[in-house]
C-alpha cells in the first residue's frame, strides 16, 4: 500500500518534472526531483527514482544521466523540438 495517495502519481509527477524542466543543458540532479516530489507530498528515495527512472525509459521516453559535478537527469529528446 502507498503511504499516500498521491504515491501512486510519483511516476506522472517525475514524468512531467523531467520533460518539462530538463534537457542535455539543464539535468537535474537527484536531490533536485527528490525536493520537487516532496513538494508535491511525495516521498521518495533514490533508488524508487532510479527504478522509476527505468520504467520511464522502457515506456519510451528517454530520460539519460550526465556524470559530474552539474550532471544529473534528462529527458534526451521530446516529440517538439
Amino acid at each position: 500500500m502507498p503511504k499516500s495517495e498521491r504515491q501512486k502519481l510519483k511516476l506522472l509527477y517525475l514524468r512531467d518534472f523531467l520533460c518539462k524542466n530538463t534537457d542535455e543543458a539543464h539535468p537535474a540532479a537527484m536531490q533536485t526531483i527528490i525536493d520537487h516530489l516532496a513538494a508535491q507530498g511525495i516521498s521518495a528515495e533514490r533508488k524508487s527514482i532510479y527504478n522509476d527512472i527505468q520504467n520511464l525509459n522502457d515506456y519510451g521516453i528517454q530520460v539519460l544521466h550526465r556524470g559530474g559535478k552539474n550532471g544529473g537527469y534528462y529527458v534526451a529528446q521530446r516529440d517538439f523540438e
